[in-house]
Order: C-alpha cells, then structure tokens, then sequence
C-alpha cells in the first residue's frame, strides 16, 4: 500500500469506529484494512498498530502521529509480505534493514501563503491557506462552510504559487494549477479544517529541496 492509500484507510477507521462503547479504541491491520476498535472484538490475528486517545478522535492526529501510524502499518505489511519468501541470510537482512532505515520522503517546504481550491464543474472558487508543499502534494488550511466542505478522496482543482529559487538566492513566484485527490482532512475547530491532498501530476521541481541552504529559504519566505 502507497502512503496516501493508508492515509486514506486510516480516516475511512477513524470515522466508522464504533461510537457508542466503553473499551479502548485501538488501530488495528486485518485483512488489508485499517480497523479502529477494541480489542475484545478483534480477530486474533489482528496487528495492534496504535493507540487512540479521545483528543486524537477529536482533533485529529499530528504530523508526527500520522508519520508513526504509517510507518507501522509499512512496517507490518512488510512483514507480512516477507512471510511467504525463503528465509534470508542475515547479512542480507542487515542490509536491506540499513537501506530501510535510510531511505526519507521528500522534505516539505513549511509556506503561508494564499491560495485557492475548485470543487466542482461550475467553478466556484474557494480561499485556502498554504500550509506545507511537496512536489507531490501539499497541506493546506481553509474554512468551511455546508458549501465547501471537503472528504477524503474527494477530488478539487487548486491554483497555488511557489517560490522557484536561483543560485544568487533570489526567486520567482511560478504558479500552477493542480488536481488532485485528498487523503484526510482534519477538524482544527469547528469553522476550520486543514487537508492533506496528493496531486495527480507532481510538480516539475522539489519546492524544499532546491540546493540552497534553509537558513536562506527560510529568510526569504518570511519576508513574503
């Protein structure tokens, strides 16, 4: 599974767990599918994948939090996968643990800046503010509203802008238009929402990763 489609799962859990009970909500993996319960009810070959306090079913999870669950479930697939292959030497094990552990996504530009999103065909477009961009994606916040309100796997148009760096330090604003499909969306208070969101073409470069040192990414941007 692809890191949005667990994403994806863990929201779809979160939202249909059991909402009348007295037991401990815990994630668990069985059969290919994220379940949010308690373990009383869980087949035995379930795999326990995290706890759920109530401010997590309130607020949603952090980024850390989400990286964590994530990664377990990686975790636990992978294993599950490696079951059913002949048995590795250990050296090899050791290595493919060390490139496990050395291998990191895409950093992601931390940006405050306005941007837009389009839900349907007649184009109504709605303000947002950027939160986090990758060239695979972006976080953003907005407030919602019975028109605007947004899903997981809900598909939008966004209109954003993005700082493309020179050598020297200086920049332009390069702006795109992207599609894509959101992964989860998570209640900040009652009238605001921030939404993770997967673009169905990536951009063209790596908005963090732009070979300047951060110190002066940084200093720029919080001059915008």
């Amino acid at each position: 599974m692809n890191i949005p489609e667990i994403e994806r799962l863990i929201t779809e859990a979160i939202y249909n767990r059991p909402k009348v009970t007295t037991a401990p909500l815990n994630l668990y993996l069985y059969d290919s599918k994220v379940i949010c319960g308690g373990r009383i009810v869980m087949p035995k070959d379930a795999k326990f994948v995290a706890y759920v306090p109530n401010n997590c079913l309130e607020k949603g999870f952090n980024e850390q939090e989400w990286k964590l669950i994530v990664q377990k479930i990686n975790q636990i697939t992978n294993n599950r996968h490696d079951d059913n292959k002949p048995k590795e030497t250990s050296d090899k094990k050791q290595i493919k643990q060390t490139r496990f552990s050395e291998r990191r996504r895409e950093q992601r530009l931390y940006y405050r800046r306005p941007m837009w999103y389009f839900q349907n065909l007649n184009k109504v477009r709605h303000k947002g503010r950027m939160v986090d961009i990758s060239s695979n994606g972006m976080g953003f916040t907005c407030s919602v509203t019975s028109q605007n309100s947004l899903a997981a796997r809900q598909t939008i148009s966004t209109r954003l802008d993005v700082p493309l760096f020179c050598k020297d330090g200086s920049y332009d604003m390069v702006r795109f238009d992207r599609e894509g499909q959101i992964c989860r969306v998570e209640k900040i208070n009652n009238s605001t929402h921030r939404v993770a969101l997967q673009f169905s073409q990536p951009l063209p470069f790596k908005p963090a990763e732009q070979g300047l040192p951060n110190s002066i990414i940084e200093k720029t941007l919080a001059a915008l």
